[in-house]
C-alpha cells in the first residue's frame, strides 16, 4: 500500500452548504454527491491522496496543482482510486452499472444524482471495444490535458471483463455522450496500490493526454480481437522545415511486420514513399507502447496526404514469406506546405549539395548561381534531381536566382560552408 507523507486536508466543505461531512465512519468519509456536491478539496502542497482501504472518501475530491495526484476515492466500502496531473481536477468513483449509474451511501440522504450525460449505455460501443464494466465507473472533470489512471480489484472481475484474454485486452473507456471510446491504455507494472498488477487488483494508464471534460465519465473496458494485431494509437504529420514528419504510436503488436509509408496529391492515387520495420514482438502480459517516425524529405508542394499501410506477419512465417500476410490502414493525415517551405533551398548554410522543394522543380524554368563578384558558377534550364553539387565550390556567400514558367522569379542568399 502506497503511504501518504503528512497529508494536509485545506478544505472539505460541501458547496453551497453550510455542513462540512454528511458522515464518518471507520472507514470512510462520506460527502455528498447530490447537488450541490460535497467536495474534500487538497491543496497543491499534497503530493499524495492514498488514504489506504480503510480511509478514502466515499464522494467527490478536488486536488489543486499539476502534479500527479491519486484520488483517495470509494464507494459502497470499496476503495477504489483514480490518478490525473490536472490542475483543479474533480472525481469520484461510483460503484455501480453505468447503464444504471446511479449509487447510494450508507450515510443516508438523496445520493441518487447523475453525472452529466447519465445513463452510459453499456451496450453502445465505439471502434475497436468488445465490452465496458457494467459495475463501476468515474466521473473526473479538469480542464488541462493528463494522463489517466483508473485502478481494479477483485469486484471489477477484469478476467470476465476481458473475456479470460490477458490484461493486454483491458483498456479505458470514455462516455462522448452517445457512446463508449477506446482511450489506448498501458497496465502499470507498479499499480496505484503500490504492488504489481494482476487481474485481482491494479491499474493502468491512457497511452496519451485526454482532458478529463472531453468525456462524460470513464470505466474500464476490453478491447476486441482484431484482423491486425497492432493497435494504432495515433499518427500525426507536420510540416517541420522543408520535409514532412510524420510521426505513429502503436500500444499493443503481435506479429507485426511493417509499416509501409503511402502519399497522395489527392487522397485518391497512392504510392509508397517509405517502409519502417515493427518493433513489437510476442504476446506481452503488460502491453508495451511504441514509437516510430518517418520524414519525407521530398514532399509534394501544396498539400500532401499520407497513410499507413500495417501489415502483420501471421505466426510462424518468415519474415520474408508474404504469401499470408494481413494490413490495414490508418486513417489519412496531411500536411501542407505553404508559403516559404515551398520557395525554400535547404540545407543553409550549406557543405555538399543544395536542395530545393517540388514547387520549384515543377514550374523552374532556369537557376542561376553567382559568386559575390557576379560571376555565373552554375546555370541550369531544369531542376537537377540530385540537387546542386556544391562541394568543389569556394566556402562564402552566393546568390541562388530562381525563374519560373510564369514570369515570376526568387532569389536566395546560399552560404556554402565547410
Amino acid at each position: 500500500m502506497i503511504r501518504i507523507c503528512s497529508i494536509t486536508l485545506l478544505a472539505l466543505f460541501f458547496l453551497g452548504s453550510n455542513r462540512l461531512v454528511s458522515a464518518q465512519d471507520n472507514s470512510a468519509i462520506f460527502t455528498k454527491r447530490d447537488l450541490p456536491i460535497g467536495i474534500v478539496s487538497f491543496g497543491t502542497a499534497v503530493t499524495s491522496g492514498v488514504l489506504g482501504e480503510a480511509a478514502f472518501i466515499d464522494g467527490y475530491v478536488k486536488k489543486a496543482g499539476t502534479d500527479s495526484f491519486i484520488f483517495p476515492v470509494g464507494d459502497n466500502g470499496a476503495f477504489r482510486p483514480f490518478s490525473v496531473a490536472s490542475d483543479q481536477a474533480l472525481g469520484a468513483y461510483f460503484g455501480v452499472n453505468p447503464a444504471v449509474a446511479v449509487t447510494s451511501n450508507p450515510a443516508g440522504g438523496d445520493y441518487g444524482v447523475l453525472p452529466a450525460g447519465g445513463p452510459f449505455n453499456t451496450t453502445s460501443l465505439g471502434d475497436g471495444l468488445a465490452a465496458v464494466s457494467t459495475s463501476e465507473y468515474w466521473d473526473i472533470n479538469g480542464t488541462s490535458a493528463s494522463k489517466i489512471t483508473l485502478s481494479w480489484n477483485d469486484n471489477s472481475a477484469v478476467n470476465n471483463l476481458v473475456t479470460n484474454r490477458g490484461l493486454s485486452k483491458l483498456t479505458i473507456a470514455g462516455w462522448d455522450g452517445s457512446k463508449w471510446v477506446n482511450l489506448p491504455a498501458t497496465v502499470d507494472a507498479t499499480s496505484l496500490f503500490g504492488q504489481p498488477s494482476t487481474a485481482s487488483s491494479g491499474s493502468l494508464t491512457t497511452i496519451l493526454d485526454v482532458v478529463p471534460d472531453t468525456y462524460n465519465v470513464y470505466t474500464l473496458g476490453a478491447l476486441r480481437d482484431g484482423a491486425l494485431p497492432v493497435v494504432l494509437v495515433s499518427f500525426t504529420a507536420i510540416a517541420r522545415e522543408h520535409a514532412a514528419y510524420l510521426e505513429w504510436f502503436t500500444s499493443e503488436e503481435i506479429n507485426s511486420s511493417h509499416f509501409e509509408i503511402e502519399r497522395s496529391g489527392d487522397a485518391k492515387s497512392w504510392q509508397q514513399i517509405g517502409n519502417v520495420a515493427a518493433r513489437g514482438e510476442g504476446v506481452a502480459t503488460v502491453p508495451v507502447p511504441m514509437q516510430y517516425g518517418f520524414t519525407d524529405e521530398n514532399p509534394l508542394g501544396g498539400t500532401s496526404f499520407y497513410r499507413l499501410k500495417m501489415v502483420d506477419r501471421a505466426p510462424g512465417t518468415p519474415e520474408r514469406d508474404h504469401s499470408n500476410q494481413t494490413f490495414a490502414y490508418s486513417r489519412i493525415v496531411k500536411v501542407a506546405m505553404n508559403g516559404q517551405p515551398d520557395w525554400a533551398v535547404y540545407p543553409n548554410p550549406v557543405a555538399e549539395k543544395l536542395f530545393f522543394s517540388q514547387n520549384i522543380k515543377r514550374n523552374l524554368a532556369s537557376a542561376r548561381l553567382t559568386d559575390a563578384s557576379g560571376r555565373t558558377i552554375y546555370v541550369s534550364r531544369e531542376a537537377p534531381g540530385d540537387g546542386i553539387d556544391v562541394s568543389r565550390m569556394s566556402p562564402g556567400l552566393y546568390l541562388l536566382k530562381f525563374s519560373f514558367t510564369d514570369g515570376l522569379s526568387k532569389s536566395y542568399k546560399v552560404l556554402i560552408n565547410r
